[in-house]
């Protein structure tokens, strides 16, 4: 399409001529005079010059003599929405394999596509327009929305349920067993796991990411919610809607996040907790707590991130903090040594 067709196409606002075809999308350094790049991050202006981009997608007060320009509120998200127009997912045609193993008691929605070595069982739902590529498993009375995707691999397990359009990547697992065991003289026993898993619409799990099935009652991951690769939640946990959880990030059991929690790398969040609305983790911390809504927490354990910030930089300056009092401390006895005898004699006059 051409830069004028794009930047209506984003409600953006075009600098610069309209009439350039572009054919797809490109790093800022990288693009060619057919490609669109982006600037969303301040650092990069600097680039803007050089570039050979037909466009660039820019924030509302940038100018750069010479670009061809795109303005809008949010060049990530208009970049985002700018790829999907260039490169849309691109859905197979309908059919099942012959080579997997579809019960007879399993309902397919229309035009579903289901790859070689699939499983599914029986009493099982899969929505129209979903696709199972090979590998995939979905259990005994589990249930697919509409526009599903499980990638090789995934696993939905017996009775779990999945809304609209929930993508789950390679190795993907939703309602494996809970870790739950209780302590015996004779060794740990193995408290079964009847609850399920329930989890939203667009929802994506990302690669090996695990959702445990509840001990009791579900398991939910909300509407919009996003979880990247090697991700953990444990059973009975409630992941709210549109969170966001990075990889390596963790829930233990029975913990609630409430709506748009950011969970950043390396994360973890204890069980029995409840974590308030717009809450934000920093990477490789540990929450032990109730967090209020709002709440920025860095460390482990977790607290405020400002205070966190600053105790960092303190730390620092531990070395020579110590080292100075050590010498006060060695100045302090130096005089006391030298007053002592004063302080005798005077003692003795009084007497």
């Amino acid at each position: 399409m051409t830069v004028a067709q794009l930047a209506l196409r984003l409600g953006g606002e075009l600098i610069g001529p309209g009439d350039a075809v572009l054919r797809g999308v490109a790093d800022l350094r990288e693009a060619g005079p057919d490609e669109l790049a982006f600037v969303a991050n301040r650092r990069y202006r600097k680039h803007l010059g050089a570039t050979r981009a037909g466009a660039v997608l820019v924030e509302r007060d940038v100018s750069a003599p010479g670009v061809t320009l795109i303005r809008v509120d949010d060049p990530y998200l208009a970049f985002a929405r700018a790829l999907a127009l260039f490169s849309p997912p691109r859905w197979p045609a309908p059919g099942v394999d012959g080579r997997a193993a579809v019960s007879p008691l399993a309902s397919l929605g229309e035009d579903v596509t289901i790859e070689p070595f699939v499983f599914v069982g029986e009493g099982a739902v899969i929505g129209a327009g979903s696709w199972l590529q090979a590998g995939a498993y979905v259990g005994a009375g589990a249930s697919l929305g509409p526009g599903c995707r499980l990638m090789p691999g995934a696993v939905v397990m017996e009775g779990c349920v999945l809304g609209a359009r929930v993508w789950l990547n390679p190795g993907a697992v939703v309602g494996g067993e809970g870790f739950g065991f209780a302590p015996s003289r004779e060794g740990l026993v193995k408290i079964p796991q009847v609850g399920g898993v329930v989890i939203e619409d667009d929802v994506e799990l990302g690669a090996n990411t695990c959702v445990d099935r509840a001990a009791l009652g579900v398991t939910t991951v909300g509407r919009g919610a996003k979880l990247d690769n090697l991700c953990q939640v444990g059973h009975g946990a409630t992941i709210g809607p549109h969170n966001v959880l990075v990889a390596y990030s963790g829930v233990a059991g029975s913990t609630r996040l409430g709506v748009g929690v950011t969970v950043a790398a390396r994360s973890s969040i204890l069980g029995h907790l409840e974590i308030g609305d717009g809450v934000t983790v920093a990477a490789h911390s540990m929450v032990a707590q109730d967090a209020p809504a709002g709440a920025k927490l860095a460390g482990v354990p977790a607290y405020d991130h400002r205070r966190w910030l600053r105790a960092s930089r303190e730390a620092e300056e531990l070395p020579e903090l110590s080292r100075a009092l050590r010498q006060l401390q060695a100045r302090v006895e130096a005089i006391e040594a030298q007053a002592a005898p004063q302080a005798k004699i005077e003692t003795e006059t009084k007497e």
